[in-house]
């Protein structure tokens, strides 16, 4: 199943609906989960007002509160999109909560995981950490090697796939990140590495925007990032949370990032070396991991600009796809200081 946050065209930008994309990844029917069972309890005699509270709170426009029911929500998807039937035919249905269902260009897609209880970057690809600390003037430490690193940043940062990211005023050098994030599903602590994936809703693409000629002032400092990462719009993700039981294992996905059109990277999720499962069970040693929370996998090897000594300008698409997880565009547009 592909969840998404959404807004039709035309509402209050308030008014946002959990979703399961249907059909083509790049073109999908998006279906209303909520409209879907209200329209139910009303066939079965709700009271129409009665029937879209309920819908709403079993379908609420927040995924971390979605995960957070413990998988029934989940389960009563999967239920509602196996009674779908066609899902073209639903675009033709309505009930008290308006459309069953939309065309992909009718509405506008939002983060998939909205403001993610905790957002931790791993640094897991060997290639990329070679690459891109080679032309820091700096050698991948022997510390790399012994547990998985990663830094926390702000879960206010992360936009969706319709939203422009931003490029700050006080940098010069933006750079793309190819990536892709694990997201939690059940809370838990101290997890092994062979019970990870019981507590893994699924993945979705992460392009983790950073400052290049501010990262090389802050690592020397042998703090952050800080200002290098983390900024506001700054951690594109989606435009699907593709749940754990459509993901193969081990995960092996190939990855490209395009600018403007143009392939500039290209890797393989198969390259990675600490593990999906180790990543989640070092996450979770001695903290405890809550439904919603993002844990990205670092960049792929040749997956930023850093590496490959190509960069991107104020006003360029970076298009991130990841097989099976979709295809994520961001324009990046400069913002003056002070703006929202």
């Amino acid at each position: 199943m592909r969840i998404c946050r959404f807004t039709p065209h035309g509402w209050p930008d308030a008014e946002v609906r959990t979703g399961a994309a249907v059909g083509a990844l790049d073109a999908p029917v998006v279906v209303d989960l909520a409209a879907l069972l209200a329209s139910e309890i009303l066939a079965d005699g709700g009271e129409a007002g009665r029937a879209a509270d309920l819908a709403r709170a079993v379908f609420p426009g927040s995924t971390v509160a979605l995960l957070g029911s413990g998988g029934r929500a989940e389960s009563e998807a999967r239920r509602l999109l196996d009674a779908l039937g066609d899902a073209e035919a639903a675009l033709e249905r309505s009930g008290p909560l308006g459309a069953h269902a939309y065309r992909r260009d009718a509405v506008r897609l939002l983060a998939p995981v909205d403001r993610p209880p905790t957002v931790r970057d791993f640094f897991a690809f060997e290639d990329h950490m070679v690459n891109a600390l080679r032309n820091l003037g700096r050698e991948v430490p022997q510390e790399w090697y012994e547990a998985p690193s990663h830094y926390v940043t702000r879960s206010a940062s992360v936009f969706g796939p319709d939203e422009p990211g931003q490029w700050p005023a006080y940098t010069e050098k933006l750079d793309y990140e190819l990536e892709f994030a694990i997201v939690i599903g059940r809370r838990g602590r101290d997890i092994p590495p062979e019970r990870a994936w019981e507590h893994i809703a699924g993945l979705t693409i992460f392009n983790d925007l950073s400052c290049r000629d501010v990262q090389g002032r802050e690592m020397g400092t042998r703090v952050g990032p800080a200002k290098t990462k983390g900024f506001d719009r700054g951690c594109a993700t989606g435009p699907y949370l593709v749940t754990a039981d459509e993901i193969p294992r081990p995960f092996g996905a190939g990855m490209r990032a395009f600018v403007n059109g143009e392939l500039w990277s290209e890797g393989s999720a198969a390259t990675i070396h600490w593990s999906i499962e180790q990543i989640v069970a070092h996450a979770s040693a001695g903290e405890t991991l809550l439904p919603g929370d993002l844990l990205g996998s670092g960049t792929v090897g040749t997956g930023a600009g850093i590496e490959i000594d190509r960069w991107i300008k104020p006003g360029d698409v970076v298009r991130l796809e990841i097989d099976g997880l979709g295809a994520l565009a961001t324009r990046v547009v400069r913002a003056a200081a002070g703006e929202d």
